[in-house]
């Protein structure tokens, strides 16, 4: 089976309580590249600390505790010569039209994070059981969001987790 490679422009985390499950919701207002992956609890229990670490390793000077200036991946600014970064300010996630667009829906399997030091950015990918791999790059600030937009989406009481 072939991979089916989607760029990311968006991500919106969402808890779905028909599945217990987080959904990730990557380019959630393109009917083209939209797709949503189910974050199991036991998979989110192991990656918000591997994420954290990752951020500890590559970015050493970089407090996890501080408020976050939210950025997240969109339009495309060039950082150097060779790399492009993706930034802009967090928008509001559109609830109506998050329902209105969801499409296929695939567990996600894998998430891989490469770290370049000429550009100091972090190549991110999500992959799906289903072989749907959304790829991004991303700056510290961005995987930073990413801690707190999962934090945020998950159902710390009911799934017995407030530790994270």
């Amino acid at each position: 089976m072939s991979i089916k490679n989607i760029q990311i422009r968006t991500l919106t985390f969402s808890y779905d309580g028909v599945e217990d499950r987080i959904r990730l919701s990557i380019n959630y207002q393109d009917l083209k590249t939209r797709i949503d992956m189910m974050i199991t609890r036991s998979f989110i229990i192991r990656l918000l600390p591997t994420i954290e670490e990752y951020i500890y390793k590559h970015y050493p000077n970089e407090n996890l505790e501080d408020e976050v200036h939210l950025e997240i991946p969109s339009d495309k600014e060039s950082s150097s010569d060779n790399q492009e970064v993706i930034s802009k300010s967090v928008k509001e996630t559109n609830m109506e039209d998050l329902e209105l667009y969801k499409s296929r829906e695939d567990l996600l399997f894998t998430i891989n994070l490469k770290y370049d030091k000429t550009s100091n950015l972090t190549v991110f990918e999500f992959i799906s059981k289903n072989n749907y791999k959304a790829v991004t790059n991303c700056n510290v600030e961005f995987l930073k969001n990413i801690i707190k937009s999962l934090r945020t989406s998950i159902p710390k009481v009911s799934w017995g987790i407030g530790y994270l």
